[in-house]
């Protein structure tokens, strides 16, 4: 399988992102599942368990990320104010929003303008489609 890193740039539309993955989520078992699934998929996943340790690892190395996926629902810090905070570190970071409500009712109600959805439950393809960016 060929390296995504070195093969894509991130937002650009039809063109998977590029580099590790940072998943900030409070189940575990999706931060477990979807690492994997990034793995099948040739990327290097990071995991958070909730927003104020998403944002820490991100703004430690703000570089180190293609991309970012994070859950709607977080305890302490929700998925807008860690978007604001990642976005302040990086202003280009891709930021897909994932949950298991409707993909309206989630960005419709997200201060944030992300960059994709994830549906919750996912399947290795949905997840695929996620990692493609539309124009920046």
């Amino acid at each position: 399988m060929s390296d995504p890193s070195q093969t894509a740039v991130a937002g650009q539309p039809g063109v998977r992102a590029t580099g590790p993955v940072l998943v900030i989520d409070d189940d575990e078992l999706v931060g477990i599942v979807l690492s994997r699934a990034l793995g099948r998929l040739g990327y290097a996943a990071d995991s958070a368990p909730d927003g104020r340790r998403g944002v820490a690892l991100f703004e430690a190395d703000p570089r180190r990320y293609g991309l970012v996926f994070l859950d709607y629902k977080l305890p302490g810090m929700d998925s807008a104010e860690v978007c604001a905070r990642l976005r302040a570190a990086r202003p280009d970071i891709p930021v897909v929003l994932m949950s298991g409500y409707s993909r309206e009712d989630a960005m419709g109600a997200a201060s944030c303008e992300f960059s994709g959805f994830l549906k919750k439950p996912f399947t290795v393809d949905s997840v695929k489609e996620a990692l493609t960016l539309p124009q920046a």
